[in-house]
C-alpha cells in the first residue's frame, strides 16, 4: 500500500527519502502524488517540507494536510478562473502588488545601505527655525519608578530614598534595594513621556498635567506590589519641547527627508540608465524632469 511505503518513509526523513521493506518495494521520490493539468506534486516536493524528527503519526498527519492544500489550491484556483467575471482584475491586482512589493523591497534595502548620520548643527538649526511648532501633546517627566513586593523588608527604606531623591540615596537603591525588585527604572537624566510611565502603575491618572505637576512622590499598592514613583522634574502638555527631548523627533525627521531626496535621485538615475539603454522611452512626457515635453 502506498500509506505504508509513505509511512515508512516519513519515518526516517532525518536519513533519506525512500527505504524498504521485505514486502515493499522502495519508495520513488520522483513518483507522482496527485496531478492536476500540467502539475505534478512529487513525493519529494512533500517529503522535503516534513520537519525531521517529526513523530511517524504527525509526520503522517502533516503529510496528508500538505497534499490536500495543494490539490485544493489547484483545484479552486482553477474553477475561479474560469467561472469569476473578474478575473482579470483580479490578475492584475495581483501583477501590481508584486510589482510594488519588488520596488519597495529594492528601495528599502538601498536607504538602510545609505543611512547618515545627522549633525548636530543641522539638528540644532531645524529646532531654532521650528521650535515654535515642537509642541508636547502629553507631559514628560524626569524621574524613577519602582516595583516591589509588598512584604520586601527593604521597603521603608526605599520609600525614604525614592523620597530624598540625592545622589547618595539613589545608589544606596540601586546598591541595595533592587534586589529583590521586580521593575525599576531611573530616567532623572532624560526626558521620559508620562504615558511610558503611567501605563506600568495600576492607578487612574485622569488628569496627566494636574498630576505631574502636584506630585512628586506618588505610591499605590495592587497584587501585592508596591509602585513607587518619584518625578523630579516635568514639563506640560502645550509647552515647547525641550531640545534634547526634541532632538531625537528632530533627527527622524530630517532622516526621513534625507531617504526621500536620495530614493528620488537613485529613481531618476534609474531612469536615466534605461533611457541611454533604450528600454525608457519618453514620448510626449519626460519621466526624468517629471513634466510634459514642450
Amino acid at each position: 500500500m502506498i500509506l505504508l511505503r509513505i509511512a515508512a518513509v516519513v519515518a526516517v526523513v532525518a536519513g533519506a527519502l525512500s527505504c524498504s521493506g521485505p514486502d515493499q518495494a522502495p519508495a520513488d521520490e520522483n513518483e507522482e502524488l496527485v496531478a492536476f493539468g500540467d502539475s505534478a506534486l512529487r513525493l519529494r516536493d512533500v517529503i522535503s517540507r516534513i520537519p525531521a524528527g517529526l513523530d511517524p503519526v504527525d509526520s503522517l498527519a502533516m503529510f496528508g494536510n500538505l497534499v490536500d492544500e495543494w490539490v485544493r489550491q489547484m483545484a479552486l484556483a482553477d474553477f475561479a478562473q474560469k467561472n469569476l467575471t473578474d478575473y482579470d482584475r483580479i490578475e492584475r491586482m495581483v501583477d501590481a502588488y508584486r510589482t510594488n512589493l519588488i520596488v519597495s523591497s529594492y528601495l528599502q534595502s538601498m536607504a538602510e545601505q545609505s543611512q547618515s548620520v545627522i549633525e548636530e548643527t543641522r539638528i540644532k538649526n531645524y529646532f531654532e527655525v521650528n521650535k515654535e511648532n515642537m509642541v508636547l501633546e502629553e507631559p514628560i517627566v524626569k524621574g524613577a519608578f519602582l516595583k516591589v513586593n509588598e512584604s520586601d523588608e527593604s521597603l521603608d527604606r526605599l520609600r525614604q530614598w525614592m523620597s530624598e531623591f540625592s545622589d547618595r540615596s539613589i545608589d544606596r537603591i540601586e546598591e541595595a534595594g533592587l534586589r529583590h525588585a521586580s521593575n525599576y527604572q531611573y530616567f532623572k537624566d532624560q526626558w521620559v513621556p508620562w504615558s511610558e510611565i503611567a501605563q506600568q502603575i495600576p492607578y487612574r491618572f485622569f488628569d496627566a498635567d494636574a498630576f505631574v505637576k502636584s506630585q512628586n512622590n506618588f505610591e499605590t499598592a495592587d497584587g501585592g506590589s508596591v509602585y513607587l514613583l518619584h518625578i523630579s522634574d516635568y514639563r506640560l502638555s502645550g509647552s515647547i519641547m525641550p531640545y534634547e527631548y526634541a532632538r531625537q523627533v528632530i533627527s527622524e525627521i530630517l532622516e526621513s527627508g534625507d531617504i526621500t531626496s536620495r530614493t528620488e535621485r537613485l529613481i531618476s538615475d534609474i531612469y536615466r540608465r534605461q533611457i541611454d539603454e533604450g528600454l525608457l522611452r519618453p514620448g510626449l512626457y519626460d519621466p526624468v524632469a517629471r513634466r510634459p515635453l514642450r
